[in-house]
């Protein structure tokens, strides 16, 4: 099936779903009108250089087959270059305020387009029906001083006494730094293009030691040198926000989650490509937090901390407004290196619900599907009907792990949020459940096939697997699996279940495993 998944004035992104994981074994031919404009082996690609508002006849010829649709451009009502309000373009000169007014001075479907140069800026904001195009050979720089990056206040007094969320930090409204591309209660807004935004943290700026420390401390004042201190910025952050595109760029150097929608709605990121260091802390490359309607389409990660991670805020933002993340669906992704490849939580007392993956491919990260929370989530924080599709994982730690025990926050390693005995179940205690993968395929598994663990007050509840096929890697070192004070380091084991209830296993192929191939605690 051939779909178009992002409609952009001069560009279209289409999607293949032809049961291969991010790209097919030959190269796909795409013709437009009957010419033949791309051969690309993508899965997902898009065509560029369109007219805007124009209907276009694409084909593709696939694998003995040929699959059409017919699909239109978005209008185009003016074209903006920063050059004429005074920016530069030199990759030296401060071009934050021409930049900002041209953002400001574009037209309802006007595009700001950033054409052959590199733009230095601080963070720019960016109001409703405007489109942002970074060419290619182009790029957005991030200016390297802090103090240049704004606060946002965490909430907002609003006028009927409710709050208004405006700054975040991994499920909390504080005071954080503004991103370099803020989208603030804004609809109808589309990123994209060929080039380059990047943030260009580094452990001298937004990753420091001295920076990180202060974070964590519960009396936070101003960094060494009087520097104003909020908690760290993403690269692109939107709230409150509807129908937003991000589409082609590079994303890389974030001083934290590098795309973080929150509170949003119909959001789509197609075709990206998001960088970060492997030691780099928190750089999550797509967090939606608290979004109903999210499509990920032909994204390649390869980040230092979860590549996509699915999020609802912590219980005290839940308490003030509950605002779920629902109707994910994530397709044809490749997913290189990073902590988890697609993970759930641990911040979600809203809860997480209807979440498709499909055609993905996950290399070298240390877990592929991760679901993670603890005591203390919240009775909201629901998890249910999540599906795995046609996933194919190569040299994973662990392709699938569900930990009801893990240790964040500074309470992590208390009793309550590690104890494996049963406790009262609270207001604090989350749920999991309806989870289905079929046509797992792995390759060169270092830890387990699978370690999942309920809580024993609350199993999980409605766990299908069927279809998957595990290989190990040779000469593995042992590991935790996942971050618990409950679990051990283990190499090259089965499927390990503990507190479970409704589960079905079919089709299960492990070969080269240590022990036994499937152990179960407290299970029906």
């Amino acid at each position: 099936m051939l779909t178009c998944v992002a409609a952009l004035p001069t560009a279209l992104a289409l999607e293949l779903a032809n049961g291969h994981c991010f790209r097919s074994p030959a190269p796909h031919r795409v013709r437009l009108n009957g010419v033949e404009v791309l051969v690309t082996d993508r899965n997902s690609f898009t065509l560029r250089g369109l007219k805007s508002d124009t209907a276009y006849p694409v084909e593709v010829e696939s694998g003995g087959q040929t699959y059409s649709l017919t699909a239109r451009t978005k209008p185009l009502t003016a074209a903006l270059d920063p050059r004429a309000f005074g920016a530069k373009g030199d990759g030296v000169s401060d071009d934050t305020r021409a930049l900002q007014a041209a953002l400001s001075a574009c037209p309802p479907d006007g595009l700001v387009r950033l054409d052959s140069g590199d733009f230095v800026s601080g963070p720019l904001f960016l109001k409703s029906h405007t489109r942002l195009e970074v060419t290619r050979g182009s790029s957005l720089l991030g200016l390297r001083d802090i103090d240049a990056w704004p606060l946002l206040p965490g909430i907002l007094p609003g006028s009927d006494g409710q709050p208004v969320f405006l700054g975040s930090w991994e499920g909390e409204p504080v005071t954080c730094h503004a991103a370099l591309l803020n989208i603030l209660s804004a609809e109808d807004v589309m990123i994209y293009g060929e080039g380059t935004i990047d943030g260009r943290a580094g452990f001298d700026t937004w990753w420091s030691g001295d920076r990180i420390a202060h974070e964590k401390r519960p009396e936070r004042g101003a960094l060494p040198g009087g520097t104003a201190l909020g908690w760290r910025s993403r690269l692109i952050y939107a709230i409150d926000s509807h129908n937003l595109t991000f589409e082609g760029v590079t994303l890389t150097g974030s001083p934290s989650w590098t795309l973080h929608p929150l509170c949003c709605t119909d959001v789509r990121a197609v075709n990206l490509s998001i960088t970060a260091p492997a030691d780099s802390p928190n750089t999550d490359g797509l967090n939606p937090e608290s979004c109903t309607g999210v499509t990920i389409t032909g994204v390649h990660f390869t980040v230092g901390d979860d590549c996509i991670a699915l999020k609802s805020g912590k219980i005290s933002m839940a308490r003030l407004a509950l605002r779920p993340t629902r109707d994910v669906t994530i397709a044809n992704c490749h997913m290189q290196d990073g902590h988890g490849a697609v993970v759930i939580g641990s911040e979600m007392a809203s809860g997480v619900y209807d979440v498709r993956v499909r055609d993905c491919l996950f290399t070298g990260t240390d877990r592929g599907l991760r679901i993670k929370t603890r005591r203390g989530r919240g009775k909201d924080a629901i998890v249910r009907n999540i599906r795995f599709e046609n996933i194919r994982m190569e040299n994973v730690g662990t392709p699938f792990v569900i930990n009801s025990f893990y240790w964040c926050d500074p309470d992590g390693k208390t009793d309550y949020v590690g104890s494996t005995e049963p406790l009262p179940v609270d207001d604090g205690t989350p749920s999991l459940g309806k989870f289905t993968l079929t046509r797992i395929h792995c390759t060169g598994v270092r830890l387990a096939a699978a370690w999942l663990l309920g809580l024993p007050e609350r199993p999980i509840d409605g766990l299908t697997i069927d279809g998957f096929s595990v290989r190990y890697a040779a000469n593995v070192t042992p590991e935790a699996p996942d971050m618990a004070a409950s679990i051990p380091a283990v190499a090259r084991q089965g499927i390990y279940i503990r507190n479970a209830r409704h589960v079905r296993l079919d089709h299960i192929d492990i070969e080269g495993q240590d022990g036994e191939i499937l152990r179960l605690e407290s299970v029906s």
